[in-house]
């Protein structure tokens, strides 16, 4: 399959920015009840560049400079840097001296500490959703399937990629432990970009991901959560082992060493 991680910040369409008519610098003095409007507008620029990340537009070890993102949306600094620290808090970027801000590089160790977490929680959550789900919950992940087999067959990754997200979003809500699902969203962030690098690289990773999930799938209608949560770990497990495969062949090609 095709190699399309680039090796810098590309520079896809620019996605806007409600600004409801406000110059950047009154938004910068103007607050919405307890809720500065830098702040909102700085989560807004983070999930822009949160997806960007995750789908590898912006590489990872890219640097990405304040100036970059301000010319970009036409925005003042204060909700970039606000942005800026919610990308930190969630691991995706790194803060290095003299070099800025930089997206987080991809290591081995790194996926394993990620796994390390996801794959317990992951088999919690797929028990007590086997346990709570409504027929409501239950048909939606259906159809999530249903979306990632013709996304397989007619070889969409991406739109493949999205509906086995869904699936798991799903799957974490109706677990009915906010918590639970609190901590997974933000392992998520982290795992997704692994996950996604995979997907794009090696095509057995739809085909077990498919295949796992539809067994879990099938444990959380007969309501056995052991089958559930077993099924589920072991998807996890075999993820993990194509992942790290497909990590160890990004980093040592030529092309991730040259850049």
């Amino acid at each position: 399959m095709r190699r399309p991680v680039p090796m810098g910040i590309s520079r896809p369409r620019p996605i806007p920015v409600p600004s409801r008519g406000r110059t950047a610098g009154r938004l910068a003095a103007e607050t919405e009840g307890d809720i500065t409007l830098p702040d909102v507008l700085g989560s807004e620029i983070a999930t822009v560049l949160e997806r960007r990340i995750i789908y590898l537009d912006i590489a990872p070890d890219a640097r990405v400079t304040e100036q970059e993102v301000c010319d970009e949306f036409n925005i003042s600094r204060s909700p970039v840097r606000e942005a800026f620290r919610q990308l930190e808090s969630t691991g995706l970027v790194v803060r290095l001296a003299r070099r800025g801000i930089r997206v987080k590089e991809l290591s081995v160790a790194d996926l394993d500490d990620i796994y390390a977490c996801r794959t317990p929680l992951e088999g919690i959550a797929s028990g007590l959703a086997a346990k709570r789900a409504t027929k409501e919950d239950l048909a939606t992940m259906q159809g999530h399937l249903k979306a990632m087999q013709a996304a397989l067959k007619a070889g969409h990754v991406r739109e493949f990629f999205l509906h086995n997200v869904g699936f798991l979003t799903v799957m974490h809500e109706a677990a009915g432990n906010k918590m639970l699902v609190r901590i997974l969203s933000v392992i998520e962030k982290q795992a997704m970009r692994y996950r996604y690098l995979a997907h794009i690289e090696d095509e057995t990773m739809l085909v077990l991901v498919h295949q796992g999930l539809t067994e879990v799938y099938a444990a959380m209608v007969a309501r056995q959560p052991a089958k559930a949560k077993a099924a589920l770990v072991r998807t996890m497990m075999q993820s993990q082992k194509t992942i790290r495969g497909v990590v160890r062949r990004h980093l040592s090609s030529p092309r991730a060493a040259d850049d």
